[in-house]
């Protein structure tokens, strides 16, 4: 329940979700090909930034419909693994869309540690158990 609103909470992953899962797909495979480490100042990360700025993937305009719908019920949060330095992008690639959501969380590959109240909608079964009800979504 956000305290301001009195509205239950609503955590939406980005990546699978929100976007397709292109993006996450290829740093596993550039993980893979490289063999470069995942921690923090791993040069990894400089490619992913790169790679997410410049490949803008399309929305799924469905589910953000369906978001705007139930914006008077719940207070809808963006809840992405995602970086912080990627907000910019991951704003811009919202769009017109971004509007939907009361805020933002970027967990920079740590969202599994997050605890989320409410409902969080994730397409990795991985993060369902964050929230207080999971739902898993795929595209």
């Amino acid at each position: 329940m956000n305290l301001l609103t009195n509205k239950p909470l609503l955590s939406v992953d980005c990546d699978g979700v929100l976007i397709p899962n292109v993006l996450e797909e290829a740093l596993g495979e550039y993980i893979k090909l490289s063999g470069l480490g995942t921690h923090d100042s791993s040069p990894l990360w400089t490619w992913y930034n790169e790679l997410v700025r410049s490949n803008p993937q399309e929305l799924n305009i469905p589910l953000l419909k369906k978001l705007i719908e139930l914006k008077d019920q719940y207070y809808i949060e963006l809840w992405t693994n995602r970086s912080y330095t990627l907000k910019d992008a991951t704003l811009k690639n919202l769009n017109g869309y971004k509007g939907v959501f009361d805020d933002f969380h970027f967990y920079s590959g740590r969202k599994h540690l997050s605890q989320r109240e409410g409902v969080v909608i994730d397409n990795n079964e991985r993060y369902l158990s964050c929230g207080e009800t999971g739902i898993l979504y795929q595209m």
